[in-house]
């Protein structure tokens, strides 16, 4: 398995499929998101929409990895670690492969760290597909620190004692005191004007509010409503890739 070496101590695992423009896939399942989870959730179970990966790749160079400490993914922890930590392991994996350009296919937190990577490096997203955003709600707070912990759960497997102030320094960092995507600011994706297409998402980790919130910062984001399910199985595959495909002129 490809396991890129980066400059900031990241070991990333990554799964290259297809030619084409490139698309960065940043699969669904929180910190514990990896290249797998875009075919079947964490215990198992299939996913409610066709599998990008498989989609795309007959037209684009898909790019799917684990993140830092998930997977086959490994990182030091640092009490400073956050959203940025994040964006530097992505943009320094497309450094490595020698690409410049490319687009975003994000579920779950992968909206929230495509939206960091829109903000630290506009000139190089072509566009981003924003799929179920996790988002901050007063509902879903224990919902957030569970997920965490299920995440550090598995740090002393890739070899981590981790030192319980640095965990809570993280989490502080990605979680604590944050709002609306957690990564960045309304004004931030007010201001972006990275073509965007927002498939919805409708429960707690993915609040509604959030997908609307971020519908009315982008009028101009195109929108797919209801996506999910095999009754829409082909509207999903249409819009995404034509979307992608819209996007990718030189």
């Amino acid at each position: 398995m490809p396991i890129a070496h980066l400059p900031n101590g990241s070991r990333l695992h990554y799964e290259r499929q297809g030619s084409g423009p490139a698309v960065l896939a940043l699969a669904p399942g929180g910190l514990r998101s990896r290249a797998a989870l875009w075919r079947q959730t964490h215990d198992g179970r299939a996913r409610p929409w066709p599998d990008p990966v498989a989609l795309l790749a007959p037209h684009f160079d898909v790019i799917a990895i684990d993140q830092r400490n998930a997977g086959h993914s490994w990182a030091p922890l640092r009490a400073s670690d956050g959203w940025d930590a994040y964006a530097d392991d992505h943009i320094q994996l497309l450094d490595a492969l020698g690409i410049e350009h490319f687009h975003i296919l994000g579920a779950c937190i992968g909206p929230s760290f495509a939206l960091k990577l829109i903000e630290r490096h506009p000139q190089r997203v072509r566009s981003a597909v924003l799929q179920q955003p996790i988002g901050h709600t007063d509902d879903n707070a224990a919902l957030r620190h569970a997920s965490f912990q299920e995440w550090a759960a598995g740090l002393p497997a890739l070899g981590h004692q981790p030192d319980p102030a640095v965990l809570a320094a993280i989490e502080h960092n990605l979680f604590g005191g944050a709002d609306f995507v957690l990564s960045v600011s309304r004004d931030s994706v007010r201001r972006s004007i990275t073509p965007l297409l927002i498939l919805p998402g409708d429960d707690a980790r993915h609040p509604a509010r959030t997908s609307d919130e971020l519908r009315a910062l982008r009028p101009d984001a195109q929108w797919l409503s209801p996506w999910q399910g095999a009754d829409h199985a082909q509207a999903y595959a249409q819009t995404v890739l034509g979307f992608l495909q819209a996007h990718s002129a030189p």
